[in-house]
């Protein structure tokens, strides 16, 4: 393969990758579209993401050229030809290794950015050397490098803000499928976009609406957030779900057991009696099964007071005694110097089939969605009366609907699809409003809430 095809594949596979990055930022563009009644854009993005793995396979198989071509190349000097191969080497290896990161791991962004990133460095490494042979100073590749590096801090430099901007619509029947039950509406989630804002964003709030920029408050790496919101969204399935069979006369719901220790301060008197995951079933012999009791226990008790409590621990009750100290919002009250969540356990008695998209991180805004979807699924005829439902909120174990955030961006993005009617919580009636002021919207405290108005509000069929 001659230098100048290898060049050109090189540089081919850099503009194509810049090209893609950039589209991705405004990847919620085409979201109406629509293959059939099943298929929406999120979904035929998936196969589209794999396309990225391409990218750095084109340019394992330009190195690997340039390393037969310097084997042939009976003038190199022998010294010569070894770097050549180390170049070439080092792009096939991790080239190969990005498109295995892209396709088999694409949410581990470290694994799969961080290879593709070292493949492109030699690539431009290869690229110097290769014109050098042609003149002292690379000036073309220099200038390339350069553009790249403003081009990079441009589009994909995060600064301390994060911003916002509309997203994409779900297939709620196509995400969740109970085992037994029947698809009979359209029901529709949505999902925003909230990451760290590059200097671009900027220009495309100028041309795009409902972008909004704030200081980066997440206390938190960006990884860690992503975990959180993977383990929110499993939560919000476990909660739909068990809410919906609940509400068709299967399981018990969401119930507490317990109060589950989910930090223990350095100075707490707690610390090295208590353990993270144990949960609190008793406090001085009163039971305990959730926060609020806990919370009412612990005004009977006085700062400094030594207590009795009930834990139970790898399935298995203890009895301890640990300090109190002072709790620092009200210091005549009590406080163990923890922070607790219900032990909250779902029942779920039937089987739900989950299907996964990789645009879909997580969070728990879809929970109510889903547990409307699956109601409708399990509800002889449904609950839709004709009706294309799009909604959001989170669900909670009574089957209330929760504030969740984005929903001036989310209502945005119904607006643009042929939804009749949108579900908001009642405390993001306002935003969702400013988002989509045409839009039929809804606020609702609860599922009772979105059944009701569409038991009394069929849809006219024209």
């Amino acid at each position: 393969m001659k230098v100048r095809v290898v060049e050109r594949m090189y540089y081919s596979g850099m503009v194509l990758l810049l090209l893609l990055s950039v589209l991705g930022e405004l990847i919620w563009l085409p979201d109406p579209i629509r293959l059939g009644a099943s298929y929406f854009w999120i979904d035929m993005l998936d196969s589209a993401i794999y396309a990225i793995a391409l990218i750095p396979l084109m340019w394992a198989v330009a190195a690997a050229g340039s390393w037969l071509a310097a084997e042939r190349g009976m003038t190199l000097k022998a010294g010569n030809k070894r770097w050549i191969r180390i170049r070439s080497a080092c792009i096939g290896i991790f080239g190969i290794l990005a498109a295995y990161f892209i396709v088999i791991e694409p949410k581990n962004l470290q694994l799969s950015l961080g290879s593709l990133g070292i493949t492109w460095l030699f690539v431009f490494v290869d690229l110097f050397a290769n014109e050098r042979k042609r003149r002292k100073f690379p000036v073309r590749n220099f200038s390339v490098s350069l553009m790249t590096i403003i081009l990079g801090v441009l589009f994909f430099w995060p600064t301390s803000y994060l911003v916002t901007y509309p997203g994409l619509t779900l297939n709620m029947n196509r995400y969740a499928q109970a085992s037994g039950g029947t698809v009979h509406g359209e029901l529709t989630g949505v999902l925003i976009f909230e990451r760290p804002a590059f200097p671009v964003d900027w220009l495309y709030a100028k041309l795009f609406p409902h972008y909004s920029f704030e200081l980066d408050n997440l206390g938190m790496s960006l990884g860690d957030y992503n975990q959180l919101v993977r383990t929110m969204k499993e939560d919000a399935n476990a909660a739909g779900s068990a809410v919906a069979f609940q509400k068709v006369g299967l399981g018990k719901g969401i119930t507490s057991h317990g109060v589950l220790i989910t930090a223990i301060a350095n100075n707490s008197p707690a610390a090295g009696i208590l353990k993270l995951g144990d949960v609190l079933e008793a406090v001085n012999g009163q039971q305990i099964t959730m926060v609020s009791e806990l919370s009412k226990q612990m005004q009977l008790i006085k700062p400094g007071d030594q207590v009795s409590v009930t834990v139970r621990r790898e399935g298995k009750p203890i009895r301890l005694t640990t300090g109190t100290q002072a709790n620092p919002d009200d210091p005549n009250r009590a406080a163990f110097g923890i922070q607790v969540s219900n032990d909250l356990q779902y029942d779920i008695p039937g089987i739900i089939n989950y299907h996964t998209n990789l645009l879909h991180e997580g969070g728990p805004s879809h929970g109510a969605m889903l547990a409307l979807t699956l109601i409708d699924q399990l509800t002889p005829g449904g609950v839709g009366n004709g009706n294309h439902v799009a909604g959001t909120g989170t669900i909670e174990p009574d089957a209330s609907v929760g504030a969740v955030g984005g929903v001036e961006q989310k209502a945005y993005t119904v607006s643009r699809t042929d939804a009749d009617v949108f579900f908001v919580p009642v405390e993001n009636e306002a935003e969702a409003r400013r988002g989509a002021p045409n839009l039929t919207i809804v606020p609702v405290h609860s599922l009772d809430d979105i059944i009701h108005w569409l038991q009394i509000h069929p849809k006219q069929v024209k």
